[in-house]
C-alpha cells in the first residue's frame, strides 16, 4: 500500500508566498533607514569665508586657527579619519594649473611638519562638477602617539587634497585617515567636496 501525500490547498501556497513577501518587504524597508541613517548630515557656514560644508552628522568639530573647517570621525580608530579645508592665499599666476599646483606645495610643506616619514605620491588635475580646473595630491605619513606611556604601533595615515580656485585664492580640501579605513573613506570625502558650496 502506497503512502498518500497530502494534497496543499491552494491557500497554504498564497500562505507560502504571503510570507516571502513580508520577507521582502521588511529587509526593503530595514535597508531603506540603514540608507537614510547613513546620508544624514549637519552643515557647517564659515562665518568669514561663507563656505557651505556638509558633513556626518556624528562626527564632531574641531577648532584650529589655521584651518577653515575641521571635523573627526569619533567612531574611527586610533587615529580619527578627519576631513579639513583651508584656505591659501595664492597669488595668481597665468595658468590655473600653476596656481593649484603651488597652493598643493604649499600645503605639502606644512604636512610634512605634522608627521614622519612624509611621502608624496602623486599630484595629478582634474575637474570638479562645474567643469572647473582642480588638482589632488596623494601622500601618506606616520604619526606617533604623543603619551610616553601608550605602547601602541605608530599610525600610518593616508591622505588626499583636493585644490579648488577661487577669487581670494585656493581652497585646500583635506582627507586624512588610517591606511585600512583610507579607501572607504575617500567614497565619503569626495561627495563631501562636490557638495561644498564655495561663495
Amino acid at each position: 500500500m502506497s503512502a498518500q501525500r497530502p494534497v496543499r490547498a491552494r491557500r497554504d501556497r498564497w500562505a507560502d508566498w504571503a510570507v516571502i513577501g513580508t520577507l521582502v518587504l521588511a529587509l526593503l524597508l530595514g535597508w531603506a533607514v540603514m540608507a537614510f541613517a547613513e546620508g544624514q548630515t549637519s552643515v557647517y557656514t564659515g562665518a568669514e569665508s561663507g563656505v557651505v560644508l556638509r558633513y556626518p552628522k556624528d562626527w564632531f568639530l574641531k577648532a584650529d586657527e589655521d584651518l577653515i573647517f575641521q571635523a573627526l570621525d569619533p567612531d574611527s580608530g586610533a587615529f580619527k579619519t578627519t576631513y579639513q579645508l583651508r584656505l591659501w592665499p595664492v597669488a595668481a599666476t597665468d595658468s590655473p594649473t600653476g596656481t593649484l599646483a603651488a597652493a598643493l606645495n604649499d600645503a605639502s610643506l606644512a604636512r610634512a611638519q605634522e608627521g614622519i616619514a612624509y611621502r608624496l605620491f602623486d599630484i595629478v588635475p582634474g575637474q570638479d562638477k562645474d567643469g572647473q580646473p582642480t588638482m589632488e595630491a596623494t601622500y601618506v605619513y606616520v604619526v606617533d602617539s604623543v603619551d610616553l606611556f601608550a605602547q601602541h604601533m605608530p599610525d600610518v595615515v593616508l591622505g588626499l587634497d583636493v585644490a579648488v580656485g577661487a577669487d581670494e585664492g585656493v581652497y585646500v580640501f583635506s582627507l586624512l585617515a588610517e591606511k585600512g579605513a583610507f579607501d572607504e573613506a575617500e567614497k565619503q570625502f569626495r561627495k563631501f567636496v562636490q557638495s561644498a558650496e564655495i561663495r
